[in-house]
This record gives structure tokens, C-alpha cells and sequence, in this order.
């Protein structure tokens, strides 16, 4: 943002951000060319109150009355004139030392109550506006301020439906908050706060908002249920964006988290918390058993959970399971398991590959699936001896071999 596109003269910032706000009643007749003298500006009322506050050094009052005004424009004025007025504002505000101290307060007056229902230019001259404060307290180093102005840029900019001036790319973004909690050495609070307000703003995107979930729900405990009803509509939220998306397939994560697990015991969402172990590590049969009860019913439409959308979801992490289980598989056992026709089977394993969930070959002669791959859906205590003992046939094959190298002898 530009300081100032103010002519130059010889009124002070305080006269010249007070005359654009409230232009003298009379405009000044011009020297004449026959060298009559100019006729003197006659500030109004507004400029000479003001002028008078800032000479007496009641600049907080000052402040306040020129934010005031200031925030009247943001809606009617011309986008450039607004920003460089600010721009004289924040300056000001530095110069009397209370940048940091009105930082928040005049965040929460650009945010408005209802920015996504701002006009579009409006909308954008507003984010602008934030960010210029956001930068400028950077600039300063306030910790505390800059934090607080970044939640309400975050939030501002989710209603807007522009998060990316402050959250860069999509796929980048969680790796961003994690800078920003390393580098700012936030405390467990401020992080509980910050990946909140992020999980908020990426509920139309599933991988993003699987990926603060975890990050958000890790960082509390059980007993934080009773007293966070936000954290409790959160955690429902992230289970159910987890279980209706068809690309996230990995469902043992959350379910192992403490706070998830106090669903269990939640009269109204034991279901759901049912669904997400059946998602984690069961298979398809359990999944027709849970549909069928009436609760579940229930729950999948007041959260408007597709049957159809979840049975396929539940078919495919089926064919995950099996093929741990046996690494040839029959059309028959998998056709069965899957409650299809053995004539559907091809299809479900071309769809399963497709969705990286296994890598396989299929024998149409002999009816079978050779399985080479398979997705984890529950990494726990047996999938880390397994990646254990991997580990240690490696390295006793690589000792083997250098050992071989060290006996060999030269031709």
C-alpha cells in the first residue's frame, strides 16, 4: 500500500487525512493571472477539531474519531483513495504509539459482522486493508497482535471465499501452519486456536480438512469434550467429511485420537463413531449389519450420508482387507465378500487400483486376483513389527553384501 497520493502542501498528515475525509464547504479560487492573491481555504469543521485534538496531544480521541470516519468510506469511496487514507492512518498510528494497542479492534472494524455478504470490490478493498495491517505489525514484531490478526484474516477470508493472499496454495497450506507454529513457537493454546480456525475454513475441501483434523483433535484430550462444545462440533464435522469423501480412505487415524473415542459413550453420535471403526478396519458385512439398525438410518439422513456412496466406499476397503489377508484371491471369495456378482469383481478391482488402494494383476483364465499391494487401513502394533522386521532383512542383506564385497578378490 502507497503512503500517500495526497497533494503535497504544507498541511500536516493529521489536516490532510482530515480534509479528505471532510472537504472545506467552499474550494479556494486559484491566483489569478494578473497576480491577484488566492483565495484562503476555509477547513471545515471536522479538519480544525481534528487539527486542534492533534496539537493538544489527545491523539487516542483523535484516533478513534478519524476511524470512525474513515470506516464510513470503505463502502462508497474510490478504492485507491481508501487505501492510501488508511495508509495515512496507520502511520499516524505508529508515530503515536498505538498501532499495536488498536492493531485488533480495528481488524474486528475491517472484518465488518457479515463480509461474505459484501459487495465484491468491497470485499477485496477490505482484504487489502487487513493485510496491509497484518504486514505492518509484522514489521514490528508483535507476536501476540500478529497472531490475533491472522485468525481474523483467516476467518475473514473464508466468508469471502478468498483464502489464498493469506494461505498460498491449496496443497501447501498445512505445511504453512506448521511453519508458522514452529517459527512463532505458539503455545498449545494459540495452536489449538490457529488449527481451529483453519479446519473452519476448509470444510469444502476433504484432504485439507483431514489433514488439520488430525492436527486439531490431537492437541486436546478427552475431558476437553465437556467443557469445548466447539471442539464436539468440530470432531463431528471432521468424522463426517472423513467418511463422506471418496478419495480419503485411511479412517484409523482419527479413530485411535482420545477425543474421538469419547463418542462412543455420546448417545446421538455413537453411531457415527461406530461408522468410523467399521471404516478403519472392518469390512463390508459389518457395514450392511450397521446401515440396517435404525439409528444409523437415522443419522445418515440428518447428515445427508449416502448409502449407496458409503456401500462403495465400504466394497473397496473390503478388497483392501482381503488382499492382506491372501495375496491370490479367487473372483468367488471376493465376490462374496463384497456382496456382487462374480461377473462385478473385475470392475471393483480395476476401481480399487485405480484409487491406489492395491496394485494387482487379474487371471481371467483361472478367475483369480493376484495381489501385489495393499493400502494400510490400520497401522498399528502387528504393522509395525511387520515394517520392523522389513527393516532388519534390509539391513542384514546389505550387511551380507558388503560383506561379500569386502572378501571378494580383485580380477
Amino acid at each position: 500500500m502507497p503512503v500517500t497520493v495526497f497533494p503535497e502542501n504544507e498541511l500536516g498528515f493529521v489536516a490532510c487525512l482530515a480534509r479528505w475525509i471532510s472537504p472545506p464547504a467552499k474550494a479556494a479560487k486559484a491566483e489569478s493571472a494578473d497576480g491577484e492573491k488566492a483565495e484562503p481555504v476555509v477547513p471545515s469543521a471536522f479538519e480544525a477539531e481534528c487539527v486542534k485534538m492533534d496539537e493538544s496531544g489527545k491523539v487516542e480521541e483523535l484516533s478513534a474519531k478519524l476511524r470512525k470516519e474513515l470506516l464510513a468510506k470503505v463502502a462508497g469511496g474510490s478504492a485507491s483513495d481508501v487505501q492510501n487514507a488508511y495508509a495515512i492512518l496507520f502511520e499516524l498510528l505508529v508515530t503515536w504509539q498505538l498501532l499495536l494497542k488498536q492493531a485488533e479492534s480495528l481488524a474486528d472494524e475491517l472484518s465488518g459482522s457479515s463480509p461474505g455478504q459484501l459487495p465484491e470490490a468491497e470485499q477485496q478493498l477490505r482484504s487489502s486493508l487487513l493485510l496491509s495491517l497484518y504486514v505492518l505489525v509484522q514489521q514490528h514484531g508483535a507476536l501476540e497482535q500478529r497472531f490475533a490478526l491472522l485468525l481474523r484474516m483467516i476467518s475473514f477470508c473464508q466468508a469471502t471465499g478468498a483464502l489464498g493472499p493469506v494461505l498460498g496454495p491449496v496443497d501447501a497450506r498445512v505445511e504453512r501452519v506448521e511453519r508458522w507454529v514452529s517459527e512463532w513457537e505458539l503455545s498449545e493454546a494459540q495452536q489449538k486456536e490457529l488449527w481451529g480456525v483453519v479446519f473452519d475454513a476448509h470444510a469444502a475441501d476433504s484432504r485439507v480438512s483431514h489433514e488439520c483434523a488430525q492436527k486439531y483433535f490431537a492437541l486436546h484430550e478427552a475431558k476437553d469434550l465437556a467443557t469445548q462444545p466447539a471442539l464436539h462440533k468440530r470432531i463431528v464435522q471432521g468424522l463426517l467429511i472423513t467418511i463422506r469423501s471418496p478419495e480419503l480412505f485411511r479412517c484409523d487415524e482419527l479413530s485411535q485420537l482420545s477425543v474421538v473415542q469419547q463418542l462412543e459413550s455420546d448417545a446421538k453420535y455413537k453411531p457415527l463413531h461406530r461408522l468410523l471403526q467399521i471404516m478403519a478396519r472392518e469390512t463390508y458385512a459389518e457395514f450392511l449389519t450397521w446401515s440396517a439398525e435404525a439409528t444409523s438410518k437415522a443419522l445418515m439422513k440428518e447428515h445427508e450420508l449416502p448409502l449407496d456412496a458409503l456401500a462403495t466406499k465400504m466394497r473397496l476397503l473390503t478388497l483392501v482387507s482381503l488382499g492382506h489377508a491372501s495375496k491370490e484371491l479367487s473372483y468367488q471369495s471376493i465376490a462374496s465378500a463384497l456382496q456382487v456378482d462374480v461377473e462385478d469383481v473385475e470392475n471393483w478391482v480395476m476401481n480399487a487400483i485405480a484409487s491406489g488402494l492395491v496394485t494387482a494383476k487379474m487371471d481371467q483364465v483361472r478367475e483369480v486376483v493376484a495381489v501385489s499391494m495393499c493400502a494400510e487401513r490400520d497401522f498399528g502394533k502387528k504393522q509395525w513389527e511387520m515394517l520392523h522386521t522389513s527393516l532388519v532383512d534390509w539391513r542384514d542383506s546389505i550387511k551380507t553384501l558388503m560383506d561379500v564385497l569386502k572378501t571378494a578378490k580383485p580380477a
